[in-house]
């Protein structure tokens, strides 16, 4: 499995598509009063899309590091009580299947990884393999290490543990941030709908003040430039919160 893409199914396409339509349907009628705004659909559905895959691609990205973290975990204490490097994966995998189940990505790639260890492949070519599929720079990162230290010999433990702490103060100070911009995200959102709320009460309560901006050439201008800048804004706001670690 590529986890540098996200492959759609029925169930995600039919969400984006209903998002699509929704939004459209709010700026043909808030923004232009007219069918022709339903126009901008394709466009919307589009973004809503890309949108949609890169969220689902970052969470998956999210659990990956999670899952790979308790991986080698399993695979450090392995390899303290004794076992052999091929040995340690191995009991790896059945630790992942008690702690995530097999469903779990990490396990179906442990899985994968020890099978082919079976058949005479060396393990750090399949574990650079999982590597550049991951899409994660600190599992490509380890993957790297992990084979010059089987080549040239190495604290093959003390690496594993150090690769461990990293990911778990990686994954903390993700938490911390989350926690501490949660406030700041749900004011952002609540921003981002408010100049719609305010379109929509102008328009049923005092319809007639809005006239001059629908049905002539100057108010589609005007409205679309401000339909513009929303967008403008929605994206600057989202691109300050977005903080990677």
């Amino acid at each position: 499995m590529d986890y540098r893409n996200y492959r759609m199914g029925w169930k995600d396409i039919l969400t984006c598509l209903a998002a699509g339509f929704v939004i459209s349907g709010v700026i043909a009628g808030l923004f232009y009063r007219s069918a022709w705004g339903m126009l901008v659909c394709p466009f919307v559905c589009v973004i809503c899309k890309r949108r949609y895959q890169a969220g689902r691609l970052q969470k998956r990205k999210d659990q990956l590091l999670l899952e790979f973290k308790d991986a080698m975990q399993a695979v450090s204490s392995a390899l303290l009580a004794g076992y052999s490097m091929e040995n340690a994966w191995k009991e790896a995998e059945g630790e992942l299947k008690e702690l995530h189940g097999e469903a779990s990505m990490m396990y179906r790639e442990l899985h994968r990884m020890n099978a082919a260890v079976r058949v005479n492949e060396p393990l750090e070519k399949v574990l650079s393999e999982f590597g550049r599929k991951s899409g994660c720079e600190e599992i490509e990162s380890f993957a790297e290490v992990f084979a010059f230290a089987k080549r040239g010999g190495g604290d093959f433990a003390g690496m594993i543990r150090s690769t461990v702490l990293k990911l778990a103060g990686r994954i903390e100070v993700e938490r911390e941030i989350t926690t501490i911009l949660a406030g700041k995200k749900l004011e952002g959102r609540v921003m981002n709908v408010m100049p719609v709320l305010i379109l929509a009460y102008l328009t049923v309560t005092s319809g007639g003040f809005l006239d001059p901006l629908y049905g002539n050439l100057a108010g589609v201008l005007v409205m679309t430039a401000a339909l513009a800048v929303y967008a403008a804004a929605m994206v600057l706001s989202e691109h300050i919160m977005n903080i990677q670690v």
